[in-house]
């Protein structure tokens, strides 16, 4: 019974710690430019361009740069092949229509998340989105692999600002 307490502990603690949150691996692109110029950016919105360039040019060292430790593990070149947000981003035009955040407490620290729309399906009510994350509003990190598949009501509950 120990040896099975202290494996799920373990493995807690390596899904913890892979979260992100360090800026182990959060090395700069020279690859990637920003094509939308702005006078002044949303929280996150720079990292969001940056990784969706990443995406649309299978820029996979950018990505990886942007990716906790434990999805850097998973991350093998076939990426690009096999993703279906890859397909979503073929409609990208360079921008986002609408950014959007929302808070969750885990583990008692905040962690806040930035929902940026890519693209949004004519024949539904579901959209394709950027996500990446943060603990502490400057640092964004993907969230997950940073694609999300919301319908419009939920990503219109969420804030048009970053919450407190």
């Amino acid at each position: 019974m120990k040896k099975v307490t202290l494996a799920l502990a373990l493995f807690g603690v390596i899904i913890l710690w892979s979260c992100g949150g360090s800026e182990e691996g959060k090395e700069s692109s020279t690859k990637v430019e920003i094509i939308v110029q702005k006078d002044s950016y949303k929280p996150g919105e720079k990292d969001a361009l940056i990784v969706l360039k990443a995406y649309a040019d299978n820029d996979f060292e950018t990505l990886k740069s942007y990716a906790g430790s434990a999805q850097r593990m998973v991350m093998k070149d076939e990426f690009f092949e096999n993703n279906s947000f890859i397909k979503g981003i073929t409609h990208w035009n360079g921008s986002f229509k609408e950014i959007r955040y929302y808070k969750e407490e885990i583990n008692f620290k905040n962690n806040y998340y930035l929902n940026a729309i890519v693209y949004e399906s004519p024949d539904s009510d579901q959209l394709t989105v950027l996500k990446l994350k943060s603990a502490d509003k400057k640092l964004w990190k993907l969230s997950g692999f940073g694609t999300a598949f919301p319908k419009k009501d939920e990503f219109n509950q969420m804030s048009l600002e970053i919450p407190e």
